[in-house]
């Protein structure tokens, strides 16, 4: 009894390691410079280039319709950044727009093999 007791407890870090609950990677507000991006997305690619199988999910919110547009654009240039600049591969990389939010802002997720994509962000943001 005591020695399947001991397994237990040995396994159970490695079974709770493998568990994680939060893919969210890093969250900046879409007026930062974009050197200051850059800096971001580097870190952010060498995470999706040192996780075999992973995804980059980059997702985007304005605070208002009028926003949106270059909410957006910044999304799209993080992507382009992270494909021809830093080499990953596009099928690993996807952006999208989700809505309404208390301010533009743009969400990068890290979603390992077998994980789904993230739902609606923590950050107090409006449903679609």
């Amino acid at each position: 009894m005591h020695l399947v007791f001991l397994s237990f407890l040995l396994v159970t870090p490695l079974l709770s390691s493998s568990v994680r609950e939060n893919p969210l990677f890093d969250v900046y507000d879409t007026s930062i410079s974009i050197k200051q991006q850059n800096a971001r997305l580097d870190n952010y690619s060498i995470q999706i280039k040192n996780a075999p199988g992973s995804r980059a999910v980059i997702v985007v919110y304005s605070e208002d319709e009028h926003s949106a547009q270059s909410a957006k654009a910044s999304a799209r240039r993080a992507v382009r950044y992270m494909v021809k600049t830093r080499g990953l591969d596009p099928s690993r990389v996807v952006m999208r727009y989700d809505g309404l939010c208390k301010q533009n802002m743009i969400l990068l997720y890290v979603i390992y093999q077998n994980e789904s994509d993230p739902g609606h962000n923590p950050y107090g943001c409006l449903p679609k």
